[in-house]
Formats: C-alpha cells, sequence, structure tokens
C-alpha cells in the first residue's frame, strides 16, 4: 500500500512539474483569457483602417502569442502602435508573459529594447499614446541612469503618467526613486531600481494589481518592483477626479517582441487607507476628460520624469 501511495505521489508531483511554463487553464484562479492565441478579436488597433486590420500586431500560432512586427526586416522604419482591449477593467489582476526577439527598428536599431504595458486607457483610442497609466517594459536595468538618445533608459516596472492633468502618488526614496519606505510624491513618471529581466529570448512574467484609483502593484518574475497610488485630474471646475477604469493596452514601440497568455481576474473593490476623496470617473467619456484631451493631442513619450512620453 505504501509503495502504490508513493508511485502515485510521485506521478502527482511529475505532472504538476510538467505544467509549469504551459498556457494557464482559462480557469486559472478565476482568470479569464483576454487572448485566445488564435486571432486578435477583442482587440484593437491605434491605427487600425478597419476590420481585421491590427496594424503591427499578428498572432503567432505556434507560440500561441501575440507578435509585434513579426517578419519585419532588422533596421527597417517601423510605426508605433498600441493594442487596446475593447472591454473596460476597474478592479483586477492581469497577468501575461513577454518575450524580446531579436530584431529592432528606425528610429531605434540601436536603442534598449522598449514597450509598454497600459491600464485605464481612456480618451481618444486613435492616439498612439493615449490617456493611461503605463508599467513600463524594457530591457535597461533598474540601475540605468536617464539619459536621451541610444543611451536611454527602458526598464521594466518603471511608471509612466501619459495624461498632462494626470497625477498618481507614489512612495519615493532621496533619489526620487521608488521606495516601499519612501515619502508619497504626488506627480508622474517615477523610475524604479528594482526588477530584472531574464535573459533576452526568455520569456518574462508580468503581475499587475489594480484597485480602481486607490492602488496599483507592479510585480515582474515574482518581485514587486512599484506601487502607487491615488489616481486623478482635476476638472475645469477644480474638482479632483479619480481615475478608476479604462482599457487594456499593450504598446509597439520599434523593437520585435511577443505578448503571451494574457489572463484577468475582476476583483470586488476594497477600500484602503490611501482614499483619495475625489469624484469618480466617467471613464473615457467623461466630460472632464473630453476637455482636457483637446489641449494635449500632440503628447508623446520621451526619457525624463515628468514627461508624457519615454
Amino acid at each position: 500500500m505504501k509503495s502504490i501511495f508513493a508511485l502515485a505521489l510521485c506521478c502527482l508531483i511529475l505532472s504538476t512539474s510538467s505544467a509549469v511554463g504551459q498556457e494557464p487553464s482559462s480557469t486559472e484562479q478565476g482568470f479569464i483569457p483576454l487572448f485566445n492565441g488564435k486571432d486578435l478579436n477583442g482587440w484593437t488597433s491605434a491605427r487600425s483602417t478597419g476590420a481585421a486590420d491590427w496594424g503591427p500586431y499578428s498572432v503567432n500560432e505556434t507560440e500561441k502569442a501575440i507578435h509585434v512586427y513579426a517578419g519585419q526586416e532588422a533596421n527597417s522604419a517601423q510605426k508605433t502602435d498600441c493594442l487596446n482591449t475593447d472591454e473596460e477593467f476597474s478592479h483586477f489582476i492581469l497577468k501575461l508573459e513577454y518575450k524580446w526577439n531579436e530584431n529592432r527598428f528606425e528610429p531605434r536599431p540601436e536603442h534598449d529594447r522598449d514597450a509598454g504595458l497600459l491600464f485605464h486607457v481612456h480618451g481618444n483610442l486613435s492616439k498612439v499614446w493615449p490617456y493611461c497609466l503605463e508599467m513600463q517594459i524594457g530591457e535597461s536595468p533598474g540601475d540605468k541612469p536617464d539619459a536621451k538618445g541610444k543611451a536611454g533608459r527602458f526598464h521594466t516596472g518603471d511608471l509612466f503618467v501619459l495624461r498632462h492633468d494626470l497625477r498618481t502618488s507614489t512612495p519615493v526614496g532621496d533619489d526620487r526613486k521608488y521606495s516601499a519606505n519612501g515619502k508619497r510624491k504626488t506627480g508622474r513618471n517615477i523610475r524604479t531600481p528594482l526588477g530584472a529581466e531574464k535573459p533576452k529570448g526568455q520569456w518574462n512574467e508580468i503581475e499587475l494589481r489594480v484597485n480602481g484609483s486607490e492602488k496599483a502593484t507592479f510585480i515582474l518574475n515574482g518581485q514587486v518592483v512599484l506601487e502607487t497610488f491615488d489616481f486623478h485630474f482635476v476638472d475645469k471646475d477644480g474638482n479632483k477626479v479619480a481615475l478608476d477604469k479604462g482599457r487594456i493596452g499593450l504598446q509597439a514601440e520599434w523593437a520585435d517582441l511577443m505578448y503571451r497568455n494574457i489572463r484577468i481576474k475582476d476583483l470586488a473593490p476594497v477600500q484602503t487607507s490611501t482614499g483619495s476623496g475625489s469624484k469618480s470617473s466617467a471613464g473615457s467619456d467623461s466630460k472632464a476628460n473630453a476637455g482636457s484631451e483637446a489641449n494635449a493631442g500632440s503628447e508623446a513619450k520621451t526619457g525624463s520624469p515628468g514627461s508624457d512620453s519615454k
């Protein structure tokens, strides 16, 4: 009897081990897939010209992944884009994997590779850099300083805020980088020294936990790399308005990469001790959003804190 039990236990362990790294079940802890591995239904590209046009995004059926710039020649000129979900989300856990491939493209053939995971996307969805909060995806190490041009920093876990009047509150240290025990700074773009990617060609795991307008937690390969709080803007009447929902977006920024195993779990709202006292946002259709959008058509991403671009 003991030998039979031991054999069964070994089989269970082997079965569990072999499943690591495979595509998760759609029922994994209540998660549902946002990408089915077969097509891009449920997503819309900012540059889309109509049905079945997803810009530089396509499906790699072998990897069951969304492939960015598939088949494009290295150093060729390519356009940036943003692939957004058709559905909005507010309180959720999002998980995905990403992997860098070899090719990079003009105008950044020699820069560190760069992309981004966007959330609370709202406003004009035909903008490549829509209004949103962003968890940066990039291959720069966490100790790389900010710089312009080829030396620019693109580190997975950095926070970007893409809207000129949108603010968050993030704990920082004396060096103005994220520090879990630091003093909270109300502002926009924040760098984190934490987090390390796996070697190029291997899959990295991202987990994004969002509690409406209250809090977002960025996790890379199992490590919390940044937390930010109290997402809000100020409307034309001077009222503080909470940004509590929006779409999910995946960026294409001149580097060949893949996204896969994209799944989400809705969460019940949780009131934290960081309540903003803000009015609830009307999401992508609020009059306040529309009022400020008219002033921000030229926003793009750069590499310095406080700007909308990388």
